[in-house]
């Protein structure tokens, strides 16, 4: 007789935003009984026998590769599973022939395709192109083949697995960016009345996320009673009006309290695919200043709860910025909308029951 909780395994990246994803997922899972998940999160800084093997060690999906592999069959062999998700494609690529046995799932918040974004971002050569670039393309397409069903972060990824990868259409179910609408959440009693707008910005990669043309602004911009709380990876010295965060870890108290204190998020993002900040930052009811990179644009709806403007536009970017600190009672107003529809669409818990309910469909567990 069959469990009726299913162990599922769930074989997810630790690196940026993905580790994020799987935070989230571990505390929405926590609170079902309808499923056993198998947590086998892969660390690519790992001291483990594939950073010490010459040609594995010096690529990065390789090494993801062969550690889900090796996790996937040790979990299965002590316990069987009855179906995997793998979070994202490139973890799957080496293990073909355990989604041949156990029909597995293949997240991802990009496609190679989709990545040629960071690519000229960095300045780095396309991947598509001459008979690499083909091999390439023939692998993705047979890994995606194989899985029973993808789950996309953005219908910007899900046209491009569609389109450009032959994946069916009914086989891609879109779960956006999620957090956990009770942990976030507006709090009126946090914010300062004192006629000052509260900026922030999230962002590791100062650079690509945009943080360097809103720096830019600080300096330059003649408007006053404004302050910009940045959260970021590395410290430097920021002008003044600019309040520094280092090491703020995520769902931490201390980020809810900034964004709970808040009155506009920004994310000028140059290259991007998806953003759990944005989604964080509408649950806590702030108003949101981003661009069209990828699939974010998806997340924010122009002139209801925030507003879009073109990447890398700087000039763009500082008029929309000086208009809105002039308007308190627009950015108020557009972070309730924001927060309604985070609690339509970005709900932890409501994204979860549906993204299991597409998982048990086409794994048939």
């Amino acid at each position: 007789m069959q469990s009726s909780a299913p162990r599922i395994a769930f074989v997810i990246e630790t690196t940026l935003g993905n580790a994020v994803f799987l935070d989230n997922l571990k505390r929405a899972m926590g609170r079902r009984t309808d499923i056993t998940p198998v947590w086998l999160p892969i660390d690519e800084h790992v001291n483990d026998l594939w950073e010490h093997l010459p040609m594995v060690r010096s690529r990065l999906s390789m090494r993801g590769g062969l550690r889900a592999r090796v996790a996937l069959n040790q979990a299965s062999s002590r316990e069987p599973v009855r179906a995997a998700v793998v979070h994202t494609q490139r973890l799957a690529h080496l293990s073909h022939d355990f989604m041949r046995r156990v029909p597995s799932v293949i997240s991802t918040d990009a496609t190679p395709s989709g990545l040629e974004e960071y690519l000229r971002y960095y300045g780095l050569r396309t991947q598509h192109a001459g008979w690499l670039g083909r091999a390439k393309n023939v692998l993705h397409r047979r890994t995606y083949a194989i899985a029973k069903g993808m789950l996309s972060f953005s219908q910007y990824t899900k046209r491009s697995l569609v389109e450009e990868y032959g994946v069916p259409d009914k086989s891609v179910h879109v779960v956006w960016p999620s957090v956990d609408t009770t942990l976030w959440r507006p709090a009126p009693e946090k914010k300062p009345r004192d006629g000052v707008v509260r900026l922030l910005f999230v962002g590791s990669d100062l650079g690509r996320k945009g943080g360097q043309l809103l720096l830019r602004w600080a300096r330059e911009t003649r408007r006053r009673n404004w302050r910009l709380d940045l959260v970021t990876s590395t410290p430097f010295e920021a002008p003044p009006g600019v309040h520094l965060h280092v090491g703020v870890q995520p769902n931490s108290p201390e980020l809810i309290g900034l964004a709970q204190a808040a009155d506009l998020f920004v994310l000028p993002t140059m290259a991007d695919m998806s953003s759990w900040a944005i989604a964080e930052a509408k649950a806590a009811g702030l108003a949101v200043l981003s661009t069209p990179a990828g699939g974010v644009g998806e997340l924010v709806r122009d002139g209801v709860d925030g507003r879009i403007v073109p990447a890398g536009d700087y000039t763009a970017l500082a008029h929309m910025l000086d208009a809105l600190l002039q308007r308190p009672a627009t950015l108020e107003a557009m972070g309730r909308e924001a927060r309604r529809m985070a609690e339509a669409h970005m709900d932890l818990d409501t994204t979860c029951s549906r993204m299991l309910a597409f998982i048990r469909q086409v794994t048939g567990v």
